[in-house]
């Protein structure tokens, strides 16, 4: 089975170690031409599926499908950063030379192993991390002693960084995603990723609808082959947006529990930045006794105001999905009881957000700071 590969000795009695993919990467490669092949991959790519864009630099990204299932991603801002820095396979071979000299201090077994190859005027430096198997598998081939088998990738970023910089985040990188490490020396030796990288370059610089090589557009490119390719997303990099939000909730007021209704319309100016503007329009029930009259009373609030959002971990763009404060001012517009004076004023924030929910203090008050009163809400929702 060619996806095994024999490495030294890891436990008493056991002769290799074999090869294995991830997870997500074990997709049988059945399909009977190679245009359906290549469909099969872009399906299955690391930048086909969003939540992946994350892990890798950049705003735009570029990914070349290797042989053995191995993929060359390339992280950047602008494409400019990658016509200067195209000449990768010369890194390889640098990092091959480098890697050679401490290699033998560096085996883990089975465990997946990720390099940084951090490279500078002034030195080179490789950072290694392991990730150890959450289970041990062995295969059992006839006439072969049983093969402990390594079911974890190794992962190779390399960065460019300046004397004393201090970040994590780059504007540009390069991965390489392989089954072992020293497959490089490899696919160096059967040409290298240049001739692939120069392929993918061109079909971005022949794609009609916009002009991707300008710095203010951002894409990601899955190449397939020399010949298949798919573009995800073209288009402005800071790429404006409205988010509508629904949602329900329930407060604690005037010691009271009242359950709620909202409908958020979040403008958002650039998926660079982390600041929303947004229009909320909320509706509160209050519950009261039928002698009282009205059995439920109403109240609807029209806020605005501003949410701050996390940056992503190793990118500077926002990630929508996690809110880091959020501060709002409202009035009210329809009242059907006597819970809120017609001069009020809601104060609100979020300071705590977990998936679809949401922790969020409130300040009425009837007038500009008169009898105040605080409340706590809980929401559940966009």
């Amino acid at each position: 089975m060619n996806t095994i590969v024999k490495m030294a000795l890891l436990l008493t009695g056991l002769s290799g170690t074999a090869m294995a993919q991830q997870p997500q990467l074990t997709v049988p490669d059945n399909t009977p031409n190679r245009k359906e092949r290549a469909a099969s991959y872009a399906l299955r790519a690391h930048l086909a599926m969003p939540g992946n864009r994350r892990n890798f630099e950049g705003r735009s990204h570029i990914e070349v499908n290797l042989s053995k299932q191995a993929a060359l991603i390339i992280g950047f801002n602008r494409y400019a950063q990658v016509r200067a820095r195209q000449n990768i396979d010369s890194v390889l071979r640098l990092f091959v030379t480098d890697y050679a000299q401490i290699r033998d201090s560096t085996a883990t077994g089975t465990s997946g192993l990720r390099f940084t190859y951090r490279l500078s005027p002034a030195a080179r430096v490789i950072d290694q991390r392991a990730s150890p198997p959450v289970f041990t598998s062995f295969q059992f081939n006839i006439g072969e002693p049983p093969a402990l088998l390594k079911l974890r990738q190794d992962t190779l970023r390399v960065l460019w960084e300046n004397p004393g910089q201090r970040t994590t985040y780059h504007q540009f990188a390069v991965y390489l995603l392989l089954n072992s490490i020293d497959d490089i020396a490899q696919l160096l030796a059967e040409g290298g990723v240049n001739a692939r990288i120069q392929t993918a370059l061109d079909n971005v610089q022949n794609y009609k609808n916009h002009d991707l090589t300008n710095p203010k557009m951002a894409f990601n490119l899955v190449q397939t082959n020399q010949r298949e390719y798919k573009f995800i997303n073209p288009g402005l990099a800071r790429s404006p947006f409205i988010s509508l939000q629904p949602g329900l909730g329930v407060g604690l007021i005037r010691n009271q529990l009242a359950p709620s209704l909202s409908f958020s319309a979040e403008f958002i100016p650039s998926r660079i930045h982390t600041v929303g503007y947004s229009v909320n329009y909320l509706s509160t029930f209050f519950f009261q006794n039928a002698a009282d009259g009205q059995a439920v009373q109403r109240t609807d609030f029209l806020n605005v105001g501003l949410t701050f959002y996390h940056s992503k971990s190793n990118s500077l763009e926002g990630d929508f999905s996690r809110v880091l404060a959020g501060f709002y001012v409202g009035i009210p517009v329809y009242r059907s009881g006597n819970q809120f004076a017609k001069d009020a004023i809601r104060l609100s924030g979020t300071m705590y957000q977990k998936g679809f929910i949401k922790v969020q203090p409130e300040i009425y008050m009837n007038g500009f700071f008169k009898q105040v009163y605080p409340g706590l809400r809980v929401g559940f929702g966009l």
